[in-house]
């Protein structure tokens, strides 16, 4: 019996094998990893249209069904969009010298929205002098301004206010950068 007694005290007891706690750590890690970068691509691609869509509050409608703001997303017909749009006059090209920059040169398209044909057949009598306004005021922006959208933004609106006194109230729409090459 003490024969038996020492042999089982020399076996040792079986080990049960070790947890993998590493293995199962780095899982859970790399989960977690891969839910903040889904997360901030979503952000980065959407955040902005999500923001927007939670904090605009409900617009009311007018009788057309369209909404107050301009950003409707709702599927015009094609007919409401081509009553919005007046007919557009395209100008010949600008060709110029930069301000400031006399090596430079730019060369610009416009074109002006008006409310009907009857005021195209305006723009079309008034082209030198309607011209001639453009140029003075595209001759005195420096190269930044024609190549930054804000800056091409503002020239839109100069644009606009030099060629609007031309036009009787609300005869002009809009005017359109179509073009613009820099050299």
């Amino acid at each position: 019996m003490a024969q038996e007694e020492i042999q089982e005290s020399t076996v040792a007891p079986v080990a049960a094998p070790p947890k993998k706690k590493k293995g199962s750590f780095m899982m859970i890690f790399i989960v977690i990893v891969a839910a903040v970068l889904a997360g901030g691509a979503g952000y980065y691609f959407y955040g902005k249209t999500i923001l927007a869509a939670h904090t605009q509050s409900r617009t009311t409608r007018d009788d057309r069904g369209r909404s107050d703001r301009g950003d409707d997303r709702r599927d015009d017909t094609k007919e409401d969009v081509r009553a919005e749009i007046g007919p557009i006059v395209s100008l010949e090209p600008f060709v110029m010298n930069v301000s400031g920059s006399p090596s430079r040169f730019v060369k610009m398209a416009v074109a002006l929205e008006v409310r009907d044909a009857k005021v195209t057949e305006e723009v079309k009598k008034m082209t030198p002098a309607i011209r001639d306004a453009m140029l003075g005021v595209l001759g005195s922006k420096a190269p930044e301004t024609f190549m930054d959208v804000a800056g091409r933004d503002q020239i839109k609106k100069e644009l606009f206010a030099s060629v609007d006194r031309f036009f009787g109230k609300g005869d002009l729409q809009a005017v359109y950068i179509t073009d613009i090459i820099m050299q």
